[in-house]
C-alpha cells in the first residue's frame, strides 16, 4: 500500500466533515416541516361549531353562571343577577335582591345584545310576571372566554290597603360575567 502524505490524510478528513456537515443541514431542513406537520395543534373545542363546551364563570356580583356554548350560541344559562325594584306609580319602599337570570333553548353570540322575554316567576312578587332580558356576548377564540353583559327588567302592580290604593314598581338588574370553558384532560393536552 501506498503510503499516503499526511496533506492528503488532511484533505480527505476536511472533505468527510464538510459532507457530513452538508448531510445534517439537509436533515434538518427537511426534516423539521415534517416533524411540524406531524405534530398536532392543541384543539380548541370552543372553535369547532359541532362540539358542546361547558361554561362556569362568575358575574361581576360574584354570582355564579353557567351555560353550554355549541354552533356559536349560548344554551340554557343559569347564573344570578342583583335587581333593584322601585314604585313608579304610587307609593312605598324601594325593594331588590338577587334574581334567577336563566333560560331553556339558546341566545346567540351578539356584542349589540340579543333581546328576549318570557313569563317566569320572580322572587319579589308572587305572580308570573313578563321579564324582558338582554344578553351581549362575544368571545375569544384563542383561549375561549367569553365575557358579556346581563340585562333583565319588569314590573308589577302590587295592591294597598286600605283599597283602592296601589303600587307599581319597576324592577331593573344589570350586570357583566366572564366564564371559561371546562375542559377535560384530553382537551387540554392530557391523557384521559
Amino acid at each position: 500500500m501506498p503510503r499516503r502524505e499526511a496533506s492528503d490524510r488532511n484533505l480527505n478528513l476536511a472533505v468527510v466533515a464538510a459532507f457530513a456537515a452538508l448531510l445534517a443541514l439537509a436533515l434538518l431542513v427537511f426534516a423539521g416541516p415534517a416533524a411540524a406537520a406531524g405534530k398536532k395543534k392543541a384543539e380548541k373545542p370552543w372553535n369547532n361549531p359541532n362540539k358542546a363546551v361547558e361554561y362556569v364563570g362568575q358575574t361581576a356580583s360574584g354570582h355564579e353562571i353557567k351555560f353550554t356554548f355549541k354552533q356559536n350560541a349560548l344554551h340554557d344559562m343559569t347564573s344570578g343577577i342583583s335587581i333593584s325594584c322601585v314604585p313608579i306609580q304610587g307609593s312605598g319602599p324601594p325593594t331588590g335582591g338577587v334574581e334567577v337570570f336563566d333560560y331553556s333553548g339558546y341566545v346567540g353570540l351578539n356584542p349589540q345584545g340579543e333581546d328576549f322575554e318570557f313569563m317566569k316567576k320572580v322572587s319579589v312578587y308572587y305572580n308570573e310576571v313578563t321579564v324582558k332580558h338582554t344578553l351581549a356576548t362575544s368571545i375569544n377564540r384563542k383561549n375561549g372566554t367569553i365575557r358579556g353583559s346581563q340585562r333583565m327588567q319588569f314590573s308589577y302592580f302590587l295592591p294597598q290597603f286600605p283599597m283602592p290604593k296601589f303600587a307599581i314598581y319597576s324592577c331593573l338588574g344589570e350586570g357583566s360575567f366572564v366564564a371559561k370553558p371546562v375542559l377535560s384532560g384530553a382537551a387540554k393536552g392530557g391523557k384521559k
